[in-house]
């Protein structure tokens, strides 16, 4: 499984499923993510964590059980950097028809198309794989996360909790043209 995308500035977007030696890859995003965005994806200050425990995290993500996770990495090449990981996206199987869904996104290469088109395709394999239903946590002031959760062509439901909203993407109901920004 393998897909070529296009993002608003031209460049061409490599998709693959994460597979176990991507562990460099991985941390390589992490590394082209801001304090900002660090916390936004995670919800917790992530400046001042050793390289090992990044690096082991990596691991778990990228040696994940296929029956309980899977993930999709991207890669564009740059005019500096041929081949670069640009961003990650995955998910947790909660329950058998429920997984738990996170993206990021390397800040140079935010707000150009490849987090809405790659959670797109995301939530496309995860809906081929048996899930119903995507959920997550998306602070209310992540303007990012919620731009790419209106050009999701799957309808989107936000319940705010303070600071906070849960996300249910129903992959079994599709948002009209116009409401997802699919014109």
């Amino acid at each position: 499984m393998s897909y070529s995308l296009a993002t608003k500035m031209g460049f061409m977007i490599q998709v693959r499923r994460i597979q176990p030696d991507d562990v460099p890859y991985l941390v390589d995003i992490f590394e082209h993510m801001s304090s900002e965005s660090r916390y936004r994806r995670f919800h917790q200050s992530v400046d001042h964590v050793s390289p090992s425990r990044v690096w082991t995290e990596a691991e778990r993500i990228a040696q994940a059980d296929p029956k309980t996770s899977d993930g999709l990495i991207a890669f564009a090449d740059l005019p500096d950097e041929p081949d670069a990981p640009v961003a990650a996206a995955r998910y947790v199987r909660l329950e058998p028809h429920v997984a738990e869904v996170a993206i990021s996104v390397r800040d140079d290469l935010q707000n150009i198309g490849i987090g809405s088109q790659l959670l797109q395709l995301l939530a496309q394999e995860a809906k081929a794989a048996g899930i119903q239903k995507l959920v997550g946590t998306v602070q209310n002031n992540n303007e990012p996360m919620w731009r790419i959760l209106e050009h999701l062509a799957f309808a989107v439901t936000r319940t705010p909790h303070g600071a906070v909203s849960e996300i249910e993407i129903d992959l079994l109901s599709m948002r009209d043209e116009e409401e997802s920004g699919q014109k």
